[in-house]
């Protein structure tokens, strides 16, 4: 017989395999053991379809009055005529408010007790001599619109026609009308005088203002 001696290499390759062997063995029995203790899979849960429902009871019968939660409304009542049509109440009438007094025009001014026409360039207004000294603040601004009128040309003059009084009566009224016109720049030398007889008895006269050319008073 041939005896056998191992070489360097063939232990290494005898070793190699003992390790092996010793590796996989233990292995194949526990992936045995773990497969043979997986519990088997449960069936998917099946899906149950209902069946129809059966459609709810109707009843034919009148509504309950009370409990049912559905009180129907009373058909609305009307007294009389068209349902649903009515004419309201008439609304009061409304008052327009009071309109402001109207102006009279610019050519005819009253404003008592004098009145003053511009265009035709003429004024009247009441005087007492024995009452005052002097004209009334009314009557000497209305003198401001009387200069003013388009018969005030560069060749006329302005007369005064007053009554025949006493002298003191004739000196007082002359010179309330001479110095109401210097109030508005008309010196005396544009003013002309004449008098009328007035009426007796009267103690507020009447005074007449115009404009004249002396060509006219000839």
């Amino acid at each position: 017989m041939h005896s056998y001696e191992l070489t360097e290499r063939g232990k290494i390759i005898i070793a190699v395999i003992l390790v092996l062997l010793l590796l996989v063995i233990p292995a194949v029995i526990l992936a045995v053991n773990a497969w043979s203790n997986t519990p088997p899979a449960e069936d998917p849960p099946s899906s149950a379809v209902p069946g129809p429902e059966e459609p709810p009871e109707i009843s034919n019968g009148p509504l309950p009055n009370e409990g049912s939660g559905f009180n129907p409304l009373d058909p609305p009542q009307s007294d009389g005529g068209e349902q649903g049509s009515f004419d309201p109440p008439p609304e009061p009438p409304v008052e327009p408010p009071d309109a402001p007094p109207e102006e009279p025009p610019d050519d005819d001014i009253k404003r008592d007790p004098a009145t003053i026409n511009r265009s035709a360039g003429t004024m009247t207004f009441m005087f007492s001599p024995d009452l005052h000294k002097a004209l009334d603040t009314d009557t000497i601004s209305m003198l401001g619109d009387f200069v003013t009128s388009p018969q005030n040309t560069g060749d006329k003059q302005i007369l005064v026609e007053m009554p025949s009084l006493s002298e003191d009566d004739t000196t007082t009224l002359i010179t309330a009308v001479t110095d109401a016109f210097k109030a508005h720049g008309v010196s005396t030398d544009t003013l002309a005088f004449m008098t009328y007889q007035p009426v007796a008895g009267e103690q507020s006269y009447e005074i007449r203002l115009s404009f004249f050319t002396e060509s006219n008073m000839k």
